[in-house]
Parts: structure tokens; sequence; C-alpha cells
């Protein structure tokens, strides 16, 4: 199965380069063959939360050739994205967070809401844990890759390293996955910046912004054939996992 990733588009009109950067990303998408067979956008699709900032996301996101996802980050108001992306984005909306499954691929999906009410830092209720574990027993023999806004690990070369609320919450979401060895990878975004680590037992990778204004790090030139997204091959026999584009600042490092 080819995953495409995208994270951190930041969209608001005060900073118009953005909404070109996923114009761009969104073509470069539709360009390879073949198609990814979905697209994941793993959080803060906009900027401010605001419908008007969603209207020109889904707009964009709407002229990808594949089907995609959207999740919730930091920056994203759930009200509004359960409104723009009800219909495609988001296949379940009775549940109060963005938070599901999806079952019609060879490796199965689940989005995981790390938002918190209280400030930038991710942070897993009781609510959305033992949705997480009801989620995953649903299907334990299916390969499956899990993402989420939020790394759940210290990513080492940012300032404040643990991005969650709560080591509590994030010992949760471990003591689950450990207890489902179908899990196979986790993909996050949030610190704008490529990053490699693992969650428990599960190796992760951490995508940098499609905003090229936001990123952190050590930069690399970004020219026109520089990829805005990353593609994720994961074999559902057995398991193995290739990043075919590394994005505008290369590999991953850890």
């Amino acid at each position: 199965m080819r995953i495409a990733q995208i994270t951190d588009t930041h969209l608001t009109a005060e900073v118009p380069a953005r909404t070109e950067n996923l114009r761009r990303c969104v073509a470069q998408i539709n360009s390879l063959n073949p198609l990814p067979d979905l697209v994941v956008h793993t959080g803060d699709v906009t900027h401010n939360g605001t419908p008007e900032e969603y209207e020109t996301a889904r707009k964009l996101l709407d002229l990808l050739a594949a089907p995609f996802v959207v999740l919730a980050g930091n920056k994203d108001k759930r009200p509004a994205m359960f409104e723009a992306f009800s219909q495609r984005g988001i296949p379940r909306s009775e549940f109060a967070f963005v938070q599901y499954a999806l079952d019609q691929f060879e490796v199965r999906i689940v989005c995981l809401d790390t938002v918190s009410e209280n400030s930038n830092k991710g942070d897993l209720c009781s609510m959305r844990l033992e949705d997480l574990e009801a989620l995953l027993s649903a299907a334990p023999d299916t390969p499956t890759a899990i993402f989420m806004h939020h790394p759940p690990f210290e990513v080492s070369t940012i300032p404040d390293p643990f991005q969650f609320e709560r080591r509590e919450s994030v010992s949760g979401f471990l003591d689950i996955i450990a207890r489902h060895q179908q899990v196979r990878r986790i993909y996050c975004g949030h610190v704008h910046r490529p990053y490699e680590a693992s969650a428990g037992r599960v190796p992760a990778i951490v995508m940098t912004a499609v905003a090229l204004d936001l990123r952190k790090g050590k930069l690399a030139p970004v020219t026109e054939d520089t990829p805005l997204y990353l593609l994720h091959q994961i074999d559902a026999g057995t398991g193995g996992v290739v990043t075919l584009q590394s994005g505008a600042e290369g590999a991953a490092h850890r």
C-alpha cells in the first residue's frame, strides 16, 4: 500500500504562499504514477481554524486524484473541520473527536486525535484511549499504521522535546500499542522538522511542514522538484515499510 503524507499546511489568508505550497503539493501527488492509494493530512490543516480557511483547504484537497483523509492538529478547530470535511476527508462524524479507522485497504489506517483543549501540546483523554483500544481490537490480524499529529516520544532536536501535556496519556497510548502487535508504524507531524524515533517497539516517522515558511531545523534548498510530501510504502504481507520520498530536507534523522 502506498500512502502519501502531508502535514502542517497552516493555511491562512495572511500568508498566501502557504496556499500555493499546498496547491503545488497536490499537483506533485497527482503526477505520481502509480497514484498513492491514500493521502493522509496529519493535522494543522489551517492556522486559525476559520470556516474560510477550511473552505480553501477543502477545495485544494478535493483536487487530489487519490482518496484523502484529514486529522486534527493543535491549530485546527473540530466543529469547523467536521463541517468542511464530513462528506469527504473525515469518515466518522458521530464521535466527538477526529478519530477513526479505514478498513478498505490491505493495510488498516487508524487516525488518532491528539488535540488538547488547553494548549498547543498533545493530549489523549480516557475516551480517546478507550476508542483506540476498540479500533485496534476490531482487526487484530490486519497490519495497521497509526497517524497522529503530536509525536508520542521526545524529539531531541527541539527546545521542548516532549510535546504532550501529560506523560500519563502517552504511557496509556504505549500500553495499548504494546498489546496490539499488528501496529507496524506511526506517522506524525507538528514539530515542523523531520525526525525518526520509536514509540515503544513501533518505529515512527515525523514529517516536516508543507508550509515552507514554518520549517525549522537544518534546511536544504527547496527547488521546483523538491517533494512537499512523504510517500510511504507498506508491505501488507511482511509489514515492511519504505519511505520513497523524503521531503525537502532529505531523509529524516534520529
